[in-house]
């Protein structure tokens, strides 16, 4: 099964060295197609993987594999890691490059690979005709290698390896346009913030490596290697580094910029890759969060105000994939309210339906976007559902799969972890599972506020002037169209692989990897008055969006103090750049008034004329005459010996 994990690793990253080697003799679609090949054979080498691991669940866990791997014990069940070689070694400390395969590595394999091939797909119709084709692929195929690499290393150093590079690739996709300025910043935000987080993951590897002097999943993970502060100092490092990854608060700031990027990246970033990578660290390495019960309950606490605060700020925003990303946020806290409780199947099988429908979202938004020239502000595409029936029904899918209404799939992922949150039956989780339900109403509120000032309706005088036909069917080329289509229908269906309490096949298949912890396991009469309660939050904010933004049938009284908080994100930008931005720029201003040019700017000419004079000194010292240049040995000479005769 392993070989299938190699080939789901190395395909894109064969996909990229191809495009960079053809250049500009590779056509720009080739590059597309390219791309794309290599990202679904990376899936077929996922379903490859997954079956392997299928068929090792019927065999003892201690049969010897092939080339030099083993199969795992626990907490990894049946998996297999193999290791193609040592690559580091010092003194006691050594690292393979190795591939991990088990229940939560394939499938987190199975999402990128999948959900990306679907992404990359949709490009080729959304990037067509921007000069700068073969590049994007490039960076995209390269992106989807970089996360493989995450879910898929062997040990806590290969994982880190992959953390990093995706961080450079969301930097090189989100300021992919580099002519424009908002677009540099954007990425050069993303790349320092989650440069925040990659310090902290180090920080908390320096203390596995001085405590245990290893740092694959066998020797860490067990309970007894470290003591109490060591085990709190790595679980708050591993916390920091999936904070800034998934855009969790207070390290949340870059995601809504990192829309500067073309929709395809926003729609991969978002759903398949990079933000739930902070959600599958906590799941790969609970059994640390597990001794550290206290930082735990603190990454449940921070999704809990995440998915708040997000939801709140989407109320206000105007631009279209602004409101989804700020979804993502809260979705994305959803799920690591699930993790941080100990629901750790919960909130990977969230990641996954989120995966579907999210993208779906920003591919029926690109549709949109695409169709109108650009133009992304919602409050001009009133009526554009009449134009464009297929991306209507398809976002309204998705819209439904994330409010959660049955039968779609959110409805059967994100109930359970709102009733795993009941399950601890103490006074936080009773917090955390009103977050939960309060949450599914600012959902369904923001939600529909943009499918209503979107979709319904007459045509707005701006879209009929602005719109125009794309593709033989009007609405985009099939490469665009079908990708959307597949994830409309995984947004509808999608849920029905787990339908707890009754049918659970998914958590079953990570109980060997990712164990449910008993406080989390809600009864079925906690699934039963949870799931109503947070349908009926989502319905609730759905009949209030259509009453406010529906032909404007009702009004509501603008509260200037909370429209100024929420259009200004809560004031966290302005709060960083007074604390850490302002300082530094005034330190930088300061050294290059008093410092710089006085003493650098000034001294450096004088120290340059004073060169010059010295080395003319010395050029008339070299006469090239050997009566000349013996004096002067003999003057040297004579000076050493009179020096000696001083001395005695």
């Amino acid at each position: 099964m392993t070989g299938g994990a190699w080939l789901c690793l190395l395909a894109p990253l064969g996909g990229t060295i191809l495009i960079l080697l053809g250049g500009n003799r590779l056509p720009r679609v080739a590059a597309g197609w390219v791309a794309t090949t290599s990202v679904f054979v990376a899936f077929a080498g996922a379903i490859w993987a997954f079956f392997g691991v299928v068929r090792a669940h019927c065999i003892p866990a201690n049969v010897p594999g092939p080339l030099g791997a083993h199969y795992c014990s626990a907490p990894y069940g049946k998996g297999e890691i193999t290791t193609a070689w040592t690559w580091l070694s010092s003194g006691n400390f050594h690292v393979g490059l190795q591939v991990l395969v088990d229940p939560l590595s394939t499938v987190m394999m199975l999402i990128v690979s999948g959900v990306g091939g679907l992404i990359v797909l949709y490009s080729i119709g959304y990037m067509h005709g921007d000069a700068e084709e073969r590049r994007y692929f490039a960076y995209i195929a390269f992106f989807v290698f970089s996360m493989l690499m995450l879910v898929e290393g062997g040990n806590l150093l290969l994982l880190l390896v992959g953390w990093g590079l995706v961080g450079l690739s969301s930097y090189l996709l989100i300021g992919f346009w580099h002519e424009r300025e908002s677009a540099v910043r954007a990425a050069k935000k993303a790349f320092v913030m989650n440069a925040f987080g990659d310090a902290t993951m180090a920080l908390a590897f320096f203390v596995l490596i001085a405590h245990t002097h290893s740092l694959s999943f066998a020797n860490n993970f067990p309970s007894g290697h470290l003591s109490s502060t060591a085990t709190n100092l790595v679980a708050l490092g591993l916390l920091g580094g999936a904070a800034a990854k998934s855009a969790q608060i207070p390290l949340q700031t870059w995601l809504p910029d990192a829309m500067e990027g073309p929709t395809p990246v926003s729609a991969l970033i978002h759903a398949a890759t990079m933000v739930t990578a902070g959600v599958y660290l906590i799941a790969r390495t609970h059994p640390i969060f597990e001794q550290a019960r206290t930082v735990e309950l603190i990454a449940a606490g921070t999704g809990a105000l995440t998915l708040v605060v997000a939801g709140l700020i989407a109320l206000v925003q105007t631009d279209i994939k602004r409101v989804i990303a700020y979804s993502t946020m809260s979705q994305i806290g959803y799920m690591f309210l699930g993790a941080g409780v100990g629901a750790y199947a919960n909130g990977m099988f969230h990641l996954m339906t989120h995966a579907f429908f999210k993208a779906l979202l920003f591919m029926t938004a690109g549709l949109a976007i695409h169709a109108l020239a650009g133009e992304q502000d919602i409050r001009k595409m009133r009526g554009l559902g009449k134009l464009m029936p297929f991306t209507k029904w398809c976002f309204l899918a998705g819209a439904l799969a994330l409010v959660g209404i049955p039968p779609f799939s959110g409805f059967f992922s994100k109930d359970s972890i709102v009733a795993s949150a009941a399950a601890l039956g103490t006074w936080y989780g009773w917090i955390f599972w009103v977050c939960g339900v309060a949450g599914a109403f600012l959902t369904g509120l923001y939600t529909f506020r943009l499918w209503f000032l979107v979709f319904p309706g007459e045509p707005s005088p701006f879209v009929r002037e602005h719109h125009h036909r794309d593709g033989r069917f009007g609405e985009g080329s099939l490469t665009m169209l079908v990708p959307v289509g597949i994830l409309a229908v995984l947004a509808t269906v999608g849920g029905w692989l787990q339908w707890s309490p009754r049918w659970h096949p998914f958590t079953d298949w990570l109980s060997s990897a990712a164990s449910t912890l008993p406080a989390a396991a809600p009864t079925n009469t906690q699934e039963y008055y949870t799931s109503a309660a947070t349908v009926i939050a989502g319905l609730v904010g759905i009949g209030l969006a259509w009453a406010i933004y529906s032909e404007e049938r009702v009004r509501i009284p603008v509260l200037p103090f909370w429209q100024r908080l929420l259009e200004n994100k809560f004031y966290f930008d302005a709060l960083y750049d007074r604390l850490f931005y302002a300082p530094a720029a005034e330190l930088s201003t300061g050294l290059l008034l008093d410092f710089e040019e006085p003493v650098i700017l000034q001294t450096g000419p004088d120290l340059g004329e004073t060169t010059l004079e010295a080395g003319g000194l010395v050029r008339r010292i070299q006469t090239g005459f050997l009566r000349t240049y013996v004096l002067f040995l003999a003057a040297g000479a004579a000076a050493v010996v009179l020096a000696f005769l001083i001395a005695k």
